[in-house]
């Protein structure tokens, strides 16, 4: 993977020479649902109201010249689980339409390199990545859904899933895990379904959970 000069991981530091108004100009998020206006910072998804905060020129975001090689998050949904019709969705290239699961929670995330929304996580430092996700199905529920995670609207290979559950059957899990590579234009990581379901988890067990972080 090919960096600008100067960008990248080990380098940021070269940042430090910058102004604090230089530095303003590379920042990812001025404040929730305020991002910054900048031509280099693009809006993608449909309908998107405001411009994503992935930073879109010669070096990703580094609005303080720290050394972002440490990026990690933890989300995962707590409580029931319900996926409808009136979830939002997202179209792979080749037509395929999958309804966004929400992650409304987080463990742990690192203060800099990712952005997290309700049904999409923004990967901001470019570099090789584990990400893996855990999908649990209660034993009274029923299912009938293909899983999948969603690099920028597209299919990671061998992460994706299907699911067929009957109320009858014991309760089960499903999981995937992959390494990715981000580049300087960054990363929308979606975890999506094809299906409808409510569930409800068992007792201290979550239906979903994502976990991705920095490998290089």
């Amino acid at each position: 993977m090919a960096y600008s000069r100067n960008c990248g991981r080990g380098s940021r530091n070269q940042n430090r020479r910058q102004s604090g108004n230089e530095r303003r100009r590379y920042g990812a998020l001025n404040a929730i649902g305020g991002f910054s206006h900048d031509p280099r910072y693009m809006i993608i998804g449909e309908n998107a109201p405001v411009n994503d905060p992935i930073y879109r020129g010669p070096c990703p975001p580094n609005p303080d010249g720290t050394d972002l090689e440490d990026v990690y998050g933890s989300f995962y949904h707590d409580g029931e689980l319900a996926v409808t019709e009136s979830s939002p969705t997202v179209t792979t290239p080749d037509g395929a339409v999958y309804r966004r699961i929400e992650l409304n929670a987080t463990s742990l995330m690192s203060e800099e390199g990712l952005v997290k929304e309700r049904t999409r996580v923004l990967i901001l430092d470019p570099g090789i990545y584990y990400i893996a996700y855990n999908f649990n199905v209660p034993e009274s529920a029923q299912v009938n859904a293909t899983i999948s995670l969603l690099y920028n609207r597209e299919r990671v290979p061998g992460m994706t899933v299907h699911i067929q559950k009957d109320e009858s059957d014991a309760g089960m899990n499903a999981s995937a895990q992959s390494l990715i590579e981000v580049d300087a234009n960054g990363a929308e990581i979606i975890l999506g379904t094809t299906g409808l379901f409510d569930l409800t988890p068992e007792t201290f067990e979550n239906i979903v959970s994502l976990t991705l972080f920095s490998i290089a």
